[in-house]
């Protein structure tokens, strides 16, 4: 009898003493002396053999039938456990350990760790109804959403989308302060509440996130189009975005939907964060190999004013100045760029490998040619 179903009983049945009871032993008598075990395990944390855990539930409806009518399963089990058997020495601290496991269930998502939605919402309302009463108030509100994550999980299967988005909790809770409070907030998206922070501040945090997941690891990326797992944002402020929290929610949601239009963003952005913003683009380009002297076709899986992310089986280490030509008609006309290895990793199992490369210098003319053309269009 698995615990879970044990403690489903448990929440359904606490206010009927007699039908819990009825309930327990018509399961026992179908899956034996573990339904006891089970109980116990959920009432007291206590890892008793099945046979004694039956030996001692007995034990107790005996004495509830001696006691007052009114006394309870519990009080019964307890008095068992503490008075007959000194298994356990205090119920107080069993009382307290089940309640603090309780409050912990109630506020955190099971796969991730962070906290839920629930709880987050209610933290929401409490940080707008602090800052309404405090002149010059400014607390932010991030929500991400993971970029393909339906493809990641078609192509990579259910297991490893839930190991991913343990891996992003583990990144937000990386990146955080100890002051934010971070949330799955459902399903691949997650959201962030950032006491005092800024718009300019939270932009900043994050970018912090979405560079992390764009460098990790992720198990399986490879299968994805874009090669990688990534994630968009939006960012809400208080007061500028709304002084409600449906209000600023909505906001961020908004703010959200616009970075998705492009995927691996984050929406609004600094001024200066102009060269970051990231286009799917799949098309050739040669990477010269200054080792036999002669260009090597790979495939660009996204490109900015900055840099691009290509998948290529030539070798590179971080550091190293490349020399890249996007040959026509793949790309708008005949182009060359150097560009610099900003980080690499393995691709495939075959010995291909995703390269970060930072141009040199902007390719601001050369992107806006390419997002002008029907390449750009064809390519999403």
């Amino acid at each position: 009898m698995p615990l879970l179903h044990i403690e489903e009983l448990l929440a359904a049945a606490h206010h009927n003493d007699n039908s819990l009871r009825q309930m327990i032993e018509d399961l026992a008598r179908i899956h034996g002396g573990q339904v006891y075990q089970a109980l116990f395990k959920a009432l007291f944390q206590l890892d008793l053999t099945a046979s004694g855990a039956q030996n001692h539930w007995r034990a107790a409806m005996r004495l509830k039938e001696k006691s007052s009518p009114n006394t309870s399963i519990r009080a019964a089990l307890l008095e068992q456990l503490h008075i007959h058997t000194n298994i356990i020495s205090d119920p107080r601290i069993i009382e307290a350990e089940k309640l603090k496991n309780l409050q912990q269930r109630s506020m955190t998502d099971g796969l991730t760790g962070l906290f839920n939605q629930s709880y987050f919402k209610q933290q929401l309302d409490l940080q707008v109804s602090a800052a309404k009463g405090l002149p010059g108030a400014v607390f932010s509100l991030l929500l991400f959403d993971l970029d393909h994550f339906k493809q990641y999980n078609d192509r990579c299967g259910h297991l490893y989308g839930d190991k991913a988005l343990q891996q992003v909790g583990k990144i937000l809770a990386t990146v955080l302060e100890e002051k934010a409070i971070a949330a799955r907030y459902g399903g691949e998206e997650f959201a962030v509440l950032l006491p005092n922070t800024s718009q300019s501040e939270a932009i900043i945090i994050a970018e912090k996130i979405r560079s992390a997941v764009e460098v990790g690891d992720f198990a399986g990326e490879e299968r994805l189009d874009a090669g990688r797992v990534t994630i968009s944002g939006g960012i809400a402020t208080f007061p500028e975005a709304g002084r409600t929290p449906a209000a600023l929610l909505a906001h961020a949601d908004s703010n959200l939907y616009v970075a998705k239009k492009t995927r691996n963003q984050i929406h609004p952005r600094n001024s200066n964060t102009r060269q970051i913003i990231r286009h799917a683009i799949h098309n050739i380009v040669n990477v010269f190999d200054r080792r036999d002297g002669h260009f090597k076709s790979s495939l660009s899986a996204d490109i900015s004013y900055s840099g691009m992310l290509l998948k290529s089986d030539l070798s590179a280490k971080i550091g190293a100045d490349l020399t890249l030509r996007f040959p026509y008609p793949f790309w708008p006309s005949d182009h060359s760029a150097e560009a610099q290895v900003r980080h690499i990793r393995s691709h495939t199992s075959r010995g291909a490998f995703l390269i970060g490369v930072e141009f040199k210098q902007p390719q601001v003319a050369f992107i806006e040619d390419i997002l002008s053309t029907e390449i750009y269009a064809a390519a999403n």
